[in-house]
């Protein structure tokens, strides 16, 4: 019986090696490639959020100036170019654009604006 078993035995051969070799490789660079697009979206994502933050500083600066005092500039804030214009919107009224540019990681420019209109006491 000892000797019967022996031979019915088979180990692991090379082949078998190789091709759980190959998918083990190929799902890891599935994972690392999974872990690049998360890292690309986190960039994006924060950086979205800091020129929202900033577009959204601005415009309550800008609003908190006194009306007759409001003219068009550009700055640039942690790295963010910001430009913002004040034009009349009418009577007692001006809107004010802001827009603020920020890059990807893969060197993409992006374009982030918004838009208020103040009440004014002078035309």
């Amino acid at each position: 019986m000892n000797k019967l078993s022996k031979n019915n035995a088979r180990g692991i051969s090379i082949l078998e090696i190789l091709v759980a070799m190959i998918i083990l490789g190929l799902s890891l660079l599935l994972l690392l490639n999974m872990a690049m697009v998360a890292l690309d979206g986190n960039d994006w994502s924060n950086k979205t959020t800091m020129a929202t933050q900033l577009l959204q500083e601005k415009l309550e600066q800008l609003r908190s100036v006194r009306n007759s005092t409001l003219v068009g500039g550009s700055d640039i804030v942690q790295g963010f170019p910001r430009t913002w214009t004040v034009s009349n919107a009418g009577n007692h009224l001006r809107r004010l654009d802001v827009s603020i540019t920020w890059e990807d990681v893969r060197a993409q420019q992006h374009v982030e604006s918004m838009t208020a209109y103040v009440r004014t006491d002078s035309i």
